[in-house]
This record gives C-alpha cells, sequence and structure tokens, in this order.
C-alpha cells in the first residue's frame, strides 16, 4: 500500500481559530493546570479556609501573572501558526485588535492588566455569594479553575489581538513599499 501524502487543508478562519485556541487552549486547560498547581500547593493544609479576601488577593496576583505568562508564551505559538497558514486574517480595519497597544511589552503588561482586572472583579463579585466563613480548600480550587479559566480566555483574545494587529500592520506596509516600487518602476 502506497502512503498518502498529507494533503494541505484551507486554513480556518480567524473566528473559528481564536474559539479554538481561547476557549479550549488557553480557558479550559488555563483552568485546569491552575486549579491543579493551587490543589498541589494547599495539599498540606487540608482544612484551610479563605475569606473574601484571601480569594481576591490570590486571583489578583493569579491574573497578573496569568495574563502576561499567557501572552509570552502565545506570540510566538500564534505567529508561528500564522506563518503555516491554520488561520487566515480577518479583514482589517474591523474588530477590537486596535485597541491592543503597538509594541511587544506594552501589550504584555496591557494583557496581565485586563486579565488582573477581569479576574479580580469576578472574584470579588463570586466571593459576595460565598460563606461568610469561606471556603475550603476543595472550593477554593474549583473557583480558582473557574475563573482562571476565563482570565485565560480574555488574556488569549488580547493575545491574539496583538498578532492580528502586528501582522496587518506589516502587510499594509509591505503593500505600500510594494506599490511605491511599482510606482518608481514605471
Amino acid at each position: 500500500m502506497a502512503k498518502s501524502a498529507k494533503t494541505a487543508s484551507a486554513p480556518k478562519s480567524f473566528k473559528s481559530y481564536a474559539l479554538n485556541k481561547c476557549l479550549i487552549g488557553y480557558g479550559v486547560v488555563n483552568g485546569i493546570i491552575n486549579a491543579a498547581i493551587f490543589a498541589a500547593i494547599n495539599a498540606g493544609a487540608p482544612d484551610a479556609m479563605f475569606g473574601m479576601h484571601d480569594i481576591v488577593h490570590d486571583i489578583a496576583f493569579t491574573g497578573l501573572l496569568l495574563g502576561m505568562l499567557l501572552f509570552a508564551c502565545v506570540v510566538p505559538l500564534t505567529r508561528m501558526d500564522l506563518r503555516h497558514g491554520r488561520f487566515s486574517l480577518p479583514t482589517p480595519g474591523q474588530g477590537t485588535f486596535a485597541l491592543m497597544p503597538g509594541s511587544y511589552v506594552g501589550s504584555l503588561f496591557a494583557t496581565g492588566a485586563i486579565a488582573l482586572v477581569a479576574m479580580t472583579g469576578l472574584s470579588a463579585v463570586a466571593s459576595l455569594f460565598l460563606p461568610a466563613a469561606g471556603i475550603s480548600v476543595t472550593a477554593m480550587m474549583l473557583l480558582k479553575g473557574v475563573l482562571c479559566a476565563l482570565g485565560g480566555a480574555i488574556a488569549g483574545w488580547c493575545t491574539l489581538s496583538f498578532v492580528v494587529r502586528a501582522q496587518q500592520q506589516a502587510d499594509a506596509v509591505a503593500a505600500a513599499m510594494a506599490a511605491r516600487t511599482a510606482e518608481a518602476a514605471a
């Protein structure tokens, strides 16, 4: 039997790519990983209780780190996916892409800040509905997993937005240079 050649598949639309990556890869997987890390860190104190201050403080710190680390890891992976044609860019001028800062460092900090604010706000709201005595390690682990999944999805969207904006700007510059070269040659 002859082996069939690997056929190149058509690139996914940006919307499909972003939903898959943000909801599953950066969302659900991130939530599971952060919940597991929290459980491992607190394995020695199974009777610990977490009050509102503890919850908000822990989630805020996690949000900042999650946003910045996810950005640093995902930018090169997204650029690689784009180079390999795994998704197509959206039409320039559409979407929220222009809201991200143009610089890598600016977007890194913006993504961390956005994840921090989103996760802190969500944890503060969630803690209002929790018992006044606090919650157990298991309940905190579940809450952290859910909030990290949401924060990861938000940070993932910010990261993809940065990559899309940068690529659209690079494409616009290349098109302008090609047009200028064509005018000079004519």
